[in-house]
C-alpha cells in the first residue's frame, strides 16, 4: 500500500513539475495577436509573412487571424485574445468608419498595440499609439503623375482611362482616389467610369474589366488599378478580349505578375507599397512600445514609381 501511494505521489509530482515547467516556458514568451481585415488579399499574405518573421526574430509568439473586413468580428477576436492572455496587439482595420470602437477598446485594455495599413478614422487617429501605413494620398498622386507621363509619351487624340478601385470606405481606396484627382485636376485626362470597386479581389476586377471593355471597347486608352491583385484580374480580361498591346496599363503593387508584366513591357509602371517593410515595421514599433522606447505616432512606409529598370531594387510576392 505504501509502495502504491509512493508511486501515485511520484506521478503527481512529475505531472506537477511538467505542468509548471510548461507554464513557465509559456509565460516566458510574450505573445502578439493580430487581427487582419484583409487576411486573404494578395497584399495580406506577404505582409503577414513579414509580421511572423519579425516577431520570431525578436523573440515573440505570434497569432494572426482573419478579420474578414468585419469590425464586429475583429472586436470579438481582440476580446478573446485579451482573455487568453496575449501581451500585445496589432490591428489592421477594414475601413475608417468602423474603426473608432476598436481603437477605444484597444486603448481600454492597457496593452501595447499598433495599427497598420488602413488608416483609422480621423476622430481617433490621435488615440492610436502608432499608425504604420504608407502615405496613401501620395500613392494616388504617383498614379496621377504616371498617367500624365504615360500620355505624354504615348500621345493620341483622346486620354480615356478606366480606373478600378479597392473597397468603398477603405482609407486606402479613398485616399488613393483623392491623390489621383488632385493631380488630374485641370488636365484633359478623362476617367470614363464611375466608381468601380473590385474589393481587392482579382476575380471581381476581371468581371469589372469585362464590363468596361463591353461598354467602352476601343475608346479605352489606359487602364489603372489600385493594386496588383486587381491588375491581375483586369489583365486577364484584357488578354481574353485581345486588347493586350492596344491600351496602356498602370497599377500600384509589387505582385509577381506586376514584375513580370513590367519586364515584358506590357505594364507601363507601378507604384511601390512594400508589404514586407510594412509588416516588419509594425512589429518593430510594437517591440519599442513594449520596451518603453519613444516612437513616432505615424511611421510611413516608402512609396514611389517602379519601372522595368527598377525591378531588382524591390522585393516581390
Amino acid at each position: 500500500m505504501k509502495k502504491a501511494c509512493m508511486v501515485v505521489l511520484m506521478l503527481v509530482l512529475v505531472v506537477t513539475m511538467v505542468t509548471a515547467a510548461g507554464k513557465k516556458e509559456d509565460d516566458g514568451v510574450k505573445k502578439i495577436f493580430m487581427s487582419s481585415a484583409y487576411y486573404a488579399a494578395p497584399y495580406g499574405a506577404p505582409l503577414q509573412e513579414a509580421v511572423k518573421e519579425k516577431a520570431t526574430e525578436l523573440g515573440y509568439g505570434i497569432q494572426i487571424v482573419d478579420g474578414e473586413e468585419n469590425a464586429d468580428k475583429q472586436l470579438s477576436q481582440f476580446k478573446a485574445a485579451v482573455a487568453d492572455g496575449y501581451d500585445a496587439l496589432i490591428y489592421w482595420p477594414g475601413d475608417q468608419a468602423s474603426s473608432p470602437p476598436l481603437v477605444e477598446y484597444l486603448n481600454s485594455t492597457g496593452l501595447p498595440w499598433v495599427a497598420l495599413n488602413t488608416v483609422v478614422a480621423d476622430s481617433v487617429l490621435d488615440l492610436v499609439p502608432c499608425m504604420i501605413a504608407s502615405d496613401e494620398v501620395e500613392i494616388g498622386r504617383w498614379l496621377g503623375r504616371l498617367m500624365i507621363k504615360y500620355f505624354e509619351e504615348n500621345p493620341g487624340s483622346t486620354k480615356n482611362v478606366v480606373y478600378i478601385e479597392g473597397s468603398p470606405g477603405s482609407s486606402y481606396t479613398e485616399n488613393l482616389t483623392i491623390g489621383v484627382n488632385e493631380i488630374l485636376k485641370g488636365t484633359d485626362i478623362n476617367i470614363l467610369n464611375d466608381h468601380q470597386y473590385a474589393q481587392y479581389d482579382p476575380s471581381k476586377a476581371m468581371v469589372i474589366m469585362e464590363d468596361m471593355l463591353t461598354k467602352f471597347g476601343s475608346r479605352i486608352d489606359l487602364v489603372v488599378a489600385q493594386d496588383g491583385g486587381m491588375f491581375q484580374g483586369a489583365y486577364s480580361a484584357i488578354q481574353a478580349a485581345g486588347y493586350v498591346g492596344k491600351l496602356g496599363l498602370l497599377c500600384q503593387g509589387q505582385d509577381l505578375i506586376v514584375k513580370e508584366k513590367l519586364l515584358d513591357g506590357e505594364l507601363y509602371a507601378s507604384v511601390a507599397q512594400d508589404p514586407f517593410t510594412e509588416g516588419a515595421l509594425s512589429v518593430e514599433m510594437l517591440d519599442k512600445i513594449i520596451k518603453g522606447e519613444k516612437i513616432d505616432k505615424w511611421v510611413a512606409t516608402p512609396t514611389g514609381p517602379i519601372y522595368a529598370a527598377d525591378v531588382d531594387n524591390y522585393r516581390w510576392f
